[in-house]
């Protein structure tokens, strides 16, 4: 078991913003290992994307106050002694949304077909979005100083990156930019082709 007791120091999966490249295969995964199809409307971990540079995949941080069991109506939700994770069950859970309105990080999916919702379970402390990702940019953390550290530099790098595109664009300054996206690109790449052998 990868993950710690909830009752000691709960980890949870954060996402390296510096290292995210937005592109998807954390959904992918996600998506095929629950559900069994590559869909990115079916994962538990989901991008966020705003303009220039920001594109950052979040899911369940475990919140030490559990906003979302709080605001269950009708106790649907619980968090796992083993693992920390929020843990729906289905037959008390009747689709009014509270807990998606809880939760500050937009963790927590609405499936219409299933009438219930759906969150992070770790996958039993091996999640699949963290194995998948092609720039290893997901990892178990336990503290929330990791993610705002992780931020800051982030916000650094976004900042930077920026005023080089400018430059770039002026024609001042040449770049090993298409370099860094080559390699990027074959590690996505890779990721895929092993997604997709999973298909078969």
């Amino acid at each position: 078991m990868t993950t710690e007791s909830a009752k000691g120091t709960k980890r949870f999966l954060s996402v390296d913003p510096e290292k995210c490249v937005g592109c998807s295969i954390c959904e992918f995964a996600c998506s095929w290992e629950k559900e069994q199809v590559l869909n990115p409307l079916k994962s538990r971990i989901r991008i966020i994307r705003g303009p220039p540079f920001i594109q950052l995949a979040t899911t369940c941080r475990q919140c030490e106050d559990t906003p979302c069991i709080r605001a269950c109506p009708k106790d649907a939700l619980h968090q796992s002694e083993e693992t920390g994770a929020i843990l729906v069950e289905d037959e008390k859970c009747d689709g009014c949304k509270w807990c998606l309105e809880a939760c500050q990080y937009g963790a927590i999916r609405y499936d219409v077909e299933a009438d219930t919702v759906v969150i992070c379970d770790l996958c039993d402390g091996n999640p699949k979005c963290k194995e998948m990702c092609p720039e290893e940019a997901i990892d178990f953390v336990s503290e929330e100083t990791d993610i705002a550290k992780a931020w800051v530099a982030a916000s650094r790098k976004w900042i930077d990156s920026s005023e080089k595109l400018i430059r770039m664009a002026k024609g001042k300054e040449e770049t090993d930019f298409m370099a860094d996206s080559k390699e990027i690109m074959e590690h996505i790449d890779e990721k895929l082709r092993e997604l997709f052998e999973k298909r078969k």
